[in-house]
């Protein structure tokens, strides 16, 4: 895993969020880094630092945007 990657998700209160996350990953090798979470005023966001195989993350990224849209998530990944 040579690359690391910061997961952005927002939305509605959602109690879920990170569940969101973790089942977007789940068919992927990587390492969960640091999280931030805040809610705050009806809304949800999540901060997740990861780290990934670089052939990975466009997959992960189509999984996350997938997943967070069932969820009422905006979820985007940036690699760092």
């Amino acid at each position: 895993m040579s690359a690391k990657a910061l997961i952005l998700a927002s939305g509605p209160t959602s109690p879920n969020a990170r569940e969101v996350i973790d089942e977007a990953l789940k068919d992927f090798v990587h390492e969960k880094g640091e999280l931030q979470r805040i809610d705050l005023a009806g809304r949800t966001i999540v901060a997740l630092e990861i780290k990934l195989d670089p052939a990975h993350a466009l997959a992960i990224s189509e999984e996350l945007e997938t997943l967070g849209k069932r969820a009422s998530l905006d979820i985007a990944m940036e690699i760092l």
